[in-house]
């Protein structure tokens, strides 16, 4: 070395290669947000290799360095470091004081650097990786930094003086509406029109619409011809078109007594019927159907009318207290039993009718509605999620107990007559406990009922909820009774304290849900939790009702710790410091995962294994308790983080929003759809009537997530390929061309897992009403943004979002989580639903679906035919994962359903028109059940099933929820289906929304969205 050579030392570079390049500044994020502006993000990458430098006496260090010459004094360096010191210091008080129970170590904090000017800013010391695990620790970032989970758009939906809806942040609706560019696929729907009378102003009172109102959608054949106008009518009452309409253009249709007419009896005599179901299916569609009853008898008259036989009605009196009380625990049993008894007799199982019954005063009403919400409760706790299971009670030899229990199902009239029976209390003015107890149960069969679906969003109504709160302190059950000197039953002391515990839960999970303001204050109640001892048990069965109690213990802080986050949300002035929300969300995900994540926690599997408890039964409510508690809290912590992700997106700090938007899928992979997995195919299938509802939820907001991600990756490609030197590009730039065709791949990777949740839905919506809404709306979304127009029209708006602007390594993470996510619902569909199928061995059990360890997606032939070959058209064949995906989604949009839409639209309509009776059409009695039940599950049309196969091919089993793929090749040379001749009772549906635009598909998602019952007891 020379002399006069200079001496240099190597130091690493802390800007990007784009911003060196350029010149620019650089704020060090991952890509940076100058990269992220040029639409460069995949190119932005920093060069962590050593290189030479200045003099010595011009270096300083990485975390002083600050935006002056680099021949600042030693003094204003010194000031500096004072300052950053301090700063540091009051950071850390700041985190102590509000977070002293915080053991977690800050993974990415940013480092305060002032300017010389005395500004402060934040300068990111390190990048942020993506989380490895949805426990991964949630970055610390700038202090300053707020989140209003109300900013950025309108909770409220108006349609003039018809409609008026508020819906909570947190609500997916709400969630649609904030993120920027769901809501332009919003907004051009909304600008769309499917039937000129409506609009979204007012609807007109046209002789049309009046004509649609009043017309009675019966023919002689008890259907009507016209499909369209069927929902047509639907529609413009639940809109309250109806409620809108003067007086004298009303019309009162005749009434025949619900006797049919003679051609009537003849026509329903000779029809075979039209399509053919699963088991599952048929009997819950005809639960939902059967037994409209005549509108003018007396009250006291109905309730004979629907009451089932001596040996249905006390065997299924009996089951609830083992299949439903576990979970809705606030009926006395003996109480309850003996009040029954002087109404309709002693305990008597022969198959007999009641003789009579004695409803002497008028509070054996209340009695009689909470009997018949129970009876309909456990007949629906008796099916499984897996047709096959129920399939095999029905078809076993001889006459069990649920054998007989299936061919004597209990109608949906029994909720129709029990409602009936609540209405005539006056329970808005004076209290009573047993009317209370029966309103009480109707909201949790609401919340739950196949038919019904009011809890979709994930919780009852608020209305319904605060309505119940506020008669629970009508009644004093918010004070503790060991203080009242007049409270002297234990029993009734232990049910009210059990009462008002699960309303608090439920008035927490609502809130949780939705983000709306809790109906109680902490200091508005002394009523402890519910303790057992020898004098209070409310059933007979000691040891399940201390099981019982101890699940309504809640430890205090967890409490607090969801109160804070609630009001995190509420604070629609202020907002709330990000840090404390990320760090109570941490809190929150950990205790949950310790304490009821049962599926992934092997020793909460233990403690129920090994616990004092031996009785399989009560491990059993163990295993599905905790699985019911982590669901509903884990759901809601999706649109949490979906709100922080849109908040950053909109930052454009694109490494944060990386950051979320994988927590959020890491979440529905491994949180989420295990437990969906086994609630519609393994062991906790047995319990599905009071775990479906969060399935549809999960589903749901997992869809949502889905279509955010797909509308930014085809507005990324489609900004590719608009641009002039797009096809110069591809041949010689190969960083660009890999970046093409990695977006290319993810689109359609995104755009194959879509259709397979939808198809999810579908399947679910053979049994659950709010499913199949939800799925068809969410066909209507799909249409949406896989049309080039969409993205041609809205081009300016969604380029100023700047989605999706990600690295490369960023981009091949998500592409991984989607393939992990699409597998897993491919597994879901894909499972083969038979007799010999087994099912996770979760515990040791005896039941029936629990004999072998599943591992993986499984084939089993049919014993009948060992022999035989895989059909071309044969659903069972589908034993392949990548089979399932290639040929299930080439041919998706041509699924044919049409038979479950003619199931719902039937329903919609008959809950208008008591005067139709579609069981008379789908089932007419007991031998068509048994028949029908035998049959192979599909519908035939003119010779063809509908999944498009031929009818005398090979049967293959299951249209459960989870079903075989029996309907997935359909679309290869499907032949026409001609219409209808005129005698045949049933009319060939197209899919309902397969054009359906605008304003009905908003209404239609806001109504399978958010159900206010307001009529259901008020």
């Amino acid at each position: 070395m020379t002399e006069n050579s200079v001496r240099k030392r190597n130091k690493p570079t802390f800007v990007c290669t784009n911003c060196k390049r350029k010149k620019i500044k650089c704020d060090r994020k991952t890509p940076c947000s100058s990269c992220v502006k040029l639409n460069i993000g995949y190119t932005c990458v920093y060069d962590t290799r050593w290189a030479t430098s200045a003099k010595d006496g011009n270096h300083q260090k990485p975390h002083a360095r600050v935006s002056s010459s680099n021949n600042q004094d030693k003094f204003e360096v010194a000031q500096l470091k004072a300052k950053v010191a301090e700063l540091e210091r009051i950071i850390t008080e700041h985190h102590m004081k509000e977070d002293n129970d915080d053991k977690t170590e800050p993974r990415a904090p940013s480092v305060p650097v002032v300017k010389s000017n005395g500004a402060t800013i934040y300068v990111r010391s390190q990048p942020i990786p993506p989380p490895e695990t949805t426990l991964t620790p949630n970055p610390i970032v700038n202090p300053t930094d707020t989140l209003n989970f109300y900013a950025g758009y309108t909770p409220i939906y108006i349609k003039g003086s018809i409609r008026r809806v508020n819906f909570g942040p947190l609500t997916w609706i709400a969630l649609l509406k904030r993120d920027h560019a769901l809501s332009l696929a919003w907004k051009d729907l909304s600008t769309k029109g499917y039937f000129s009378s409506v609009n979204l102003r007012q609807m007109p009172l046209d002789p049309e619409n009046i004509a649609i109102v009043n017309s009675q959608m019966n023919t002689p054949e008890g259907v009507s011809p016209n499909m369209d106008k069927f929902f047509r009518r639907k529609y413009l009452e639940i809109e309250g078109y109806d409620e809108t309409m003067p007086y004298h253009t009303l019309t009162r249709i005749g009434v025949d007594n619900g006797k049919p007419r003679n051609d009537d009896q003849k026509n329903n005599a000779n029809k075979h019927p039209d399509f053919k179901m699963s088991f599952t299916s048929i009997s819950l569609a005809r639960t939902v159907f059967e037994g409209r009853i005549n509108p003018e008898l007396q009250l006291i008259e109905k309730i004979k009318t629907i009451l089932p036989s001596k040996k249905v009605f006390w065997s299924l009196i009996d089951l609830f207290f083992k299949n439903v009380y576990p979970l809705y625990p606030f009926i006395d049993e003996d109480s309850f039993k003996k009040e029954l008894q002087k109404i309709v007799g002693k305990v008597d199982y022969e198959d007999k009718p009641f003789s009579k019954v004695n409803i002497s005063k008028k509070l054996d009403l209340a009695v009689v509605a909470l009997c018949f919400i129970c009876l309909r409760m456990t007949y629906l706790s008796l099916y499984s999620n897996k047709d096959s299971t129920n399939r095999e009670i029905v078809n076993s030899p001889g006459t069990s107990l649920l054998k007989f229990l299936f061919q004597n199902p209990i109608n949906s009239s029994c909720i129709d007559v029990a409602n009936s029976c609540i209405q005539c209390f006056h329970f808005r003015r004076k209290s009573n406990l047993t009317v209370f107890q029966a309103i009480l149960y109707m909201r949790f069969y609401r919340n739950i009922a196949p038919e019904e679906g009011d809890g979709i969003d994930g919780g009852d109504s608020q209305v319904g909820t605060s309505l119940l709160i506020q008669m629970a302190i009508s009644l004093g059950l918010n004070r503790e009774p060991d203080l009242m000197d007049v409270c002297n039953d234990e029993k009734t002391n232990h049910l009210g304290r059990k009462i008002w515990a699960a309303l608090m839960s439920a008035d927490f999970i609502y809130c949780l849900s939705v983000g709306s303001p809790s109906s109680v204050h902490p200091s508005h109640y002394d009523v402890s939790e519910p303790f057992l001892n020898s004098k209070n048990s409310n059933i007979q069965d000691t040891e399940m009702e201390s099981v019982i109690t101890e699940s309504f213990a809640v430890v205090q802080s967890d409490r607090d710790l969801v109160r804070k986050l609630l009001n995190y949300v509420l604070d629609i002035k202020n907002g709330v410091e990000m840090n404390k929300i990320t760090h109570k969300l941490h809190l929150a995900e950990q205790i949950w995962q310790s304490r009821f994540n049962v599926m992934q926690n092997q020793q909460l599997r233990n403690d129920i294994d090994n616990s004092e408890h031996t009785r399989q039964d009560i491990k059993r409510f163990l295993y599905i308790n905790k699985a019911r508690k982590f669901l509903l809290i884990k759901i809601p912590i999706m649109s949490f983080y979906y709100h922080i992700y849109l908040h950053y997106e909109k930052m454009m700090d694109t490494e944060l929003s990386f950051f979320y938007l994988s927590k959020i899928f890491l979440i529905i992979i491994h949180d989420i759809f295990p437990y969906i997995e086994d609630i519609i195919n393994g062991y906790l299938s047995s319990a599905g009537l009071f775990l479906n509802p969060c399935v549809q939820l999960g589903l749901l907001k997992s869809n949502e997530m889905i279509f955010s991600c797909l509308v930014r990756v085809n507005f990324a490609i489609y900004q590719l390929e608009s641009s002039e030197n797009h096809s110069s590009k591809l041949s010689n730039d190969k960083h660009y061309n890999d970046h093409y065709e990695v977006l290319k791949n993810m689109s359609q990777s995104i755009s194959d897992t879509r259709k397979l949740i939808t198809l999810l839905l579908e399947r679910i919506g053979l049994r659950y009403y709010c499913a199949w809404r939800i799925s068809k709306s969410q066909l209507t979304i799909c249409h949406t943004l896989s049309g080039k127009e969409f993205y041609e029209k809205n081009a300016q708006k969604l380029k100023r979002i700047r989605g999706f602007q990600f690295t490369a390594a960023q981009l091949d993470s998500f592409s991984a989580l989607i393939g992990q996510l699409q597998k897993a619902v491919q597994k879901t569909l894909s499972f083969e639903d038979g007799r010999h199928t087994s099912t996770p061995d979760i515990l040791n059990t005896d039941l029936a679906d629990i004999q072998k360890s599943l591992s993986g997606t499984q084939n089993v032939i049919p014993e009948e035919t060992p022999e035989r070959q895989v059909n071309e058209f044969d659903g069972a064949g589908l034993n392949t994962i990548d089979r399932v995906n290639n040929e299930l989604l080439e041919d998706w949009p041509n699924l044919n359903l049409n038979y479950i839409d003619h199931m719902w639209l039937q329903h919609a309509a008959f809950r208008n028109d008591t005067n139709s009776s579609l069981e008379n059409n789908l089932i007419s009695n007991g031998e068509d059940l048994r028949r029908l039940s035998s049959m192979t599950p599909g519908v035939v049309q003119n010779g063809l099933d509908v999944d498009g196969s031929l009818c005398g091919n090979n049967p293959t089993e299951g249209t459960s929820i989870q079903g075989s793929s029996n309907n997935l090749n359909q679309s290869q040379a499907r032949p026409v289906i001609q219409p209808r001749q005129q005698s045949n009772p049933f009319i060939p549906l197209p899919s309902l929304f397969d054009n359906i635009q605008g304003q009905e598909c908003i209404d239609f998602m806001l109504d399978a969205g958010l159900k206010y019952s307001y009529d259901s007891f008020l």
